[in-house]
């Protein structure tokens, strides 16, 4: 779905203080490294390269963050609800894809970041929504993007929350999920935020990100992160005619894009079901970690966002 260039790799090597020669060897330390991890899922063996070097990029060349995080990536998927049930024809799910539009592309304006992470309510009737299965949506899709990548680009992230409501959305928000949520993004995702943007924000939802989010983040990622009631005139100049959402007057088609994405994961569905549901084995752990994490086995607590 989305293959950068060899330009964008360099590019991310440079911005990580990479070399290839050094990613090629720290690879195969890796690759060592989980074969020897026999408390994480079997699938862990059956990993491209695109994968890991994802996390190796997204880790700056750290290998004791990359172990750290990719220990985190599979023992998560053990203990949090968000990743029960990974069918992608879940009929509750596929009604949930309808009713919001969420879709990655890959480049936007030149010069600027390589990835930008849209999502947004539809017009369809939100009765039905399920907070649960909107935060699905996003793990799913990064699923494939932790793959298809290879290298962690930039990430720029446009959230509009015009048509979001106290009765259908904000009532329906569950902590323990937002907890498991942040956690994904804080502690297992090898992603390098460069902006988030949250426009059409009603006041109860800036309220519950100020109340809920915005103590976890960094000094520099809060200075990226923008919460405004005013709509895609605040971000405008972030985008050129190309990028900016068709939705707002430009040439990206976000909502065929992001159909595009849902028959994606229903064309993997098989590896959602099997690859993806498999679990740890936490009687196998060679090194018990602190028994008062949360999620057992996984290493490390919900601490701060480190951002370029």
């Amino acid at each position: 779905m989305i293959k950068l260039t060899s330009e964008q790799k360099a590019a991310v090597l440079v911005e990580c203080g990479y070399t290839q020669k050094q990613l090629v060897s720290d690879l195969e330390q890796i690759k060592e490294w989980l074969k020897l991890q026999h408390h994480l899922p079997a699938c862990r063996l059956k990993e491209s390269d695109s994968f890991l070097t994802m996390y190796l990029t997204g880790c700056k060349g750290s290998l004791e963050k990359t172990k750290r995080k990719l220990d985190a990536y599979y023992t998560f998927r053990s203990h949090s609800e968000l990743f029960d049930n990974r069918d992608p024809l879940d009929a509750g799910y596929l009604k949930m894809r309808n009713l919001l539009t969420f879709t990655p592309m890959p480049e936007m304006a030149e010069g600027r970041t390589s990835l930008l992470l849209f999502g947004g309510l539809t017009e369809a009737d939100q009765a039905q929504f399920n907070f649960l299965n909107y935060l699905k949506i996003f793990v799913n899709t990064t699923e494939l993007l932790l793959r298809e990548l290879g290298y962690s680009v930039q990430v720029y992230i446009l959230a509009d929350f015009e048509r979001t409501t106290i009765q259908h959305h904000l009532a329906r928000a569950k902590p323990l999920l937002l907890r498991d949520f942040y956690y994904y993004i804080l502690e297992v995702l090898p992603v390098r935020f460069s902006k988030i943007s949250m426009i059409n924000t009603p006041p109860f939802v800036a309220t519950l990100l100020n109340n809920t989010l915005l103590p976890f983040l960094s000094k520099k990622l809060r200075d990226r992160l923008q919460i405004t009631a005013n709509g895609i005139e605040e971000v405008i100049q972030d985008f050129d005619k190309a990028t900016l959402p068709d939705i707002y007057g430009g040439d990206f088609a976000v909502r065929e894009m992001s159909e595009l994405w849902r028959d994606e994961e229903i064309k993997r569905r098989q590896w959602y079901l099997n690859e993806l549901s498999e679990r740890c084995d936490e009687s196998k752990r060679i090194v018990q970690q602190d028994p008062s994490n949360p999620y057992f086995g996984v290493p490390g607590s919900l601490k701060r966002l480190e951002v370029d």
